[in-house]
């Protein structure tokens, strides 16, 4: 049988085009049905006319008329939403792929978002030589430079080509071997987590558990969140959770306000740590904002020029305590074992009191978010503050709710093996508030 594959696009400003796109898909052995996303006027030839779908949303073709595009394209666009996605229930959509500009990609990548991970979803736009987090979100979405804006010659007919057999052979593809499926573990990395999260998921791996490691650069911290929402994660060590940081103090890694919601919003066992929360991070040096610059004389509040793209500032002691509020308040939600692990000694590769390459940080200094507590020199006075703020908010009376604090480093083995080691008690149904107590290097608020 034929794989159904959806050609979109604004067929009255790119008509010809989307018209050669759905010939070449059939070529390649695929059934094409051309889905028009006008926002102009119904061309009158398309497989899945602009008056269908807007029949979704009670509206017709002429109603658009009467609004600005930015109007007309969102009522396009939620109609076209709960049409491919109905299409999609009744098993006649294989794949997608759509052609546009800026307006044809909006409306086009929005209706990706919306279909499950593993369905192909191929966008052709020009806008793919900028930045184009906004289209492909959370979503297995390929962006493809064209090229051209508009036009058919021997060069864009190749590449509309190429892009045509693309889809098509996508979603010919087969299906995976399931039958030796492990249940899935998520998992948060960012470059200073890396050794903790490496040993935590070969701890995992070893013990029969399939890692899903994503990179907590924003986009990864809300796919996590999607994949907890959507079922495919069976437990989650949420290591690296330096993206709140980012979301309430203006770094540019935010995973948004959802970030920390979905494991207790959907009952999984969670165990967390505040791996990369002495950073907020922000692109080029002149870029950070000039009150983070002026401050940079303040314990913990170092500037750190990770690479010329990527520039860190380390965040305040009382800065780790509002963030620990905030956490908090969600984890509160969890029905499921939720275990906050604090690493007294640092949270990161940049959060080091001496040099330790094994750590992360060669020195030859400390690292540069490091601040020392007075009162106990080995330990960050940020991990202080931010346990300060735990106890405050989390509510600990409840059974499943636990917060260890560890003099330990976040990058230490023995660290990520207590990770590692909570979760699959929890996993297993043995996991009970206070049971890891009894070493000298972990105490339980």
């Amino acid at each position: 049988m034929k794989k159904k594959i959806l050609v979109a696009g604004i067929l009255d400003t790119k008509g010809p085009e989307i018209q050669f796109l759905a010939q070449q898909v059939a070529a390649a052995g695929a059934e094409a049905r051309i889905l028009e996303l006008s926002v102009g006027k119904q061309v009158g030839w398309a497989d899945i006319n602009l008056e269908t779908i807007l029949a979704e949303i009670d509206k017709k073709p002429e109603d658009l008329y009467q609004v600005d595009r930015h109007q007309a394209s969102a009522w396009v666009t939620e109609a076209a939403i709960q049409h491919v996605n109905k299409l999609y229930a009744r098993g006649e959509v294989d794949g997608i792929i759509a052609y546009g500009g800026s307006m044809g990609a909006s409306i086009a990548t929005a209706v990706m978002q919306s279909l499950p991970i593993g369905v192909p979803k191929f966008m052709l736009t020009t806008m793919a030589s900028g930045d184009i987090r906004s289209y492909v979100g959370t979503k297995d979405i390929i962006m493809m430079y064209p090229i051209a804006e508009a036009g058919l010659n021997a060069l864009t007919k190749q590449i509309l080509t190429n892009a045509a057999y693309g889809v098509a052979g996508m979603a010919s593809a087969p299906t995976p071997d399931k039958t030796n499926e492990k249940p899935l573990i998520g998992c948060m990395m960012f470059g200073v987590t890396t050794p903790a999260v490496l040993q935590a998921a070969k701890q995992m791996e070893n013990h029969g558990y399939d890692v899903l490691i994503n990179h907590a650069i924003g986009t990864g911290g809300k796919s996590m969140e999607e994949l907890v929402s959507d079922g495919f994660i069976t437990g989650l060590l949420d290591i690296t959770t330096h993206e709140i940081a980012d979301e309430m103090l203006g770094g540019v890694l935010s995973a948004g306000p959802d970030r920390l919601t979905a494991a207790a919003r959907q009952g999984i066992p969670q165990v967390l740590a505040p791996g990369g929360l002495d950073l907020i991070n922000f692109g080029p040096k002149n870029t950070v904002p000039e009150h983070y610059v002026q401050q940079t004389h303040l314990p913990g509040r170092a500037m750190y020029e990770h690479n010329p793209n990527v520039t860190c500032i380390g965040i305040l002691p009382e800065e780790a305590h509002d963030i620990a509020v905030h956490m908090a308040k969600k984890l509160n939600a969890a029905t499921a074992p939720t275990v906050m692990c604090v690493p007294m000694r640092g949270w990161g590769a940049c959060d080091t009191r001496l040099p330790d390459k094994e750590l992360g940080w060669a020195g030859p200094t400390a690292g540069p978010t490091w601040v020392s507590d007075p009162e106990k020199p080995e330990w960050s006075l940020r991990s202080k503050y931010f346990v300060d703020g735990l106890r405050e908010t989390l509510d600990l009376s409840r059974p499943n709710i636990e917060v260890l604090v560890t003099d330990m480093h976040m990058n230490e083995p023995a660290f990520a093996n207590l990770m590692a080691g909570l979760l699959l008690d929890m996993l297993n149904g043995q996991w009970v508030k206070g049971n890891c107590v009894d070493s000298p290097k972990i105490t339980a608020l």
